[in-house]
């Protein structure tokens, strides 16, 4: 199971340097259990939502958890998790700016983000925007509704889409010299919408 959820394949090694190998076998087959059992919560949910939910977001909430069972102290056990998906972003963060020396590509990115999202986080997978805007040199749009927040929010874990959303200023606040990341505000972090920008500087 652990090989077909990488979130939970990836997190091992921490729990082990934190935990210790004997608390973190304890942690990962409770929270395979208990992922099953959301999953099971939720089997009538669409399956375009699969790549948020099942991927990234039942993983999440099953060892939060697990670990709250096991007697780690809710602060620690969301601290943990955040700084776990923080460094699962930062991985992503190298791959990005390599692919940005290509010349000019960065002046595609409002037009290729804007799509990309409306495809990847559109209404078919379980998120809501509103007051979209798009030109040759900007784009935003406010999330009004994410699975992320929503989901977490229900299992009782809200202080963990923290982590989700610091993922994406890791992936894309330093993209480019002349691409400025605008999102000031998050659901995650209590605020009221998502909002999602990205323009060209002049030179």
């Amino acid at each position: 199971m652990t090989k077909q959820i990488k979130y939970l394949k990836q997190i091992v090694p921490h729990l082990e340097e934190k935990y210790g190998k004997e608390q973190t076998q304890k942690i990962i087959t409770k929270a395979l259990s208990r992922y099953d059992e959301i999953i099971f919560e939720n089997k009538d949910e669409p399956k375009e939502h699969y790549m948020h939910t099942r991927q990234r977001i039942y993983p999440a909430i099953a060892v939060f958890d697990t670990m709250i069972s096991e007697g780690i102290n809710r602060q620690e056990v969301a601290d943990f998790l955040v700084d776990y998906y923080k460094w699962r972003a930062s991985g992503l963060e190298p791959m990005i700016k390599t692919l940005f020396k290509i010349p000019g590509l960065y002046k595609l990115v409002p037009k290729v983000f804007y799509n990309m999202t409306q495809k990847s986080f559109g209404p078919q997978m379980g998120f809501q925007s509103k007051d979209k805007y798009l030109s040759n040199t900007e784009m935003r749009f406010n999330m009004v509704k994410c699975p992320y927040f929503e989901k977490c929010k229900q299992y009782g874990c809200p202080e963990i889409v923290k982590g989700f959303c610091d993922a994406d200023d890791i992936c894309y606040g330093h993209m480019h010299p002349k691409l400025s990341w605008d999102r000031t505000k998050t659901l995650g972090y209590g605020d009221d919408v998502c909002d999602f920008g990205i323009h060209i500087k002049e030179c």
